[in-house]
C-alpha cells in the first residue's frame, strides 16, 4: 500500500489535506480491486469458452458422407 507521503507525491496537489489524500488513496485501491475482480471473472469466462470450443471441435467427425475428408492440393 502506498504511504501517505507516496500518495501526496503522486497526486502533486499541495492543497489536499492528509485526510483527503488518504481517502483518495483508499478509493483508488477499492477501484483497483473491483477492476481486478472483474478481470478475473472475464478470464474465467474466456477459459471456459475456449475449453468448450476445443471440446466441440474435437467432437466433430473428421470423415463421413456428410463431411468428406479434406484433400490438400
Amino acid at each position: 500500500m502506498l504511504t501517505l507521503e507516496q500518495a501526496k507525491e503522486l497526486l502533486d496537489d499541495p492543497t489536499l489535506s492528509d485526510e483527503e489524500v488518504l481517502e483518495i488513496r483508499d478509493q483508488l485501491y477499492s477501484l483497483a480491486e473491483i477492476i481486478f475482480e472483474q478481470w478475473q471473472i472475464d478470464m474465467a469466462k474466456e477459459r471456459k469458452r475456449r475449453l468448450e470450443e476445443k471440446t466441440h471441435s474435437e467432437n466433430l467427425p473428421t470423415s463421413s458422407p456428410e463431411y468428406p475428408p479434406l484433400v490438400s492440393a
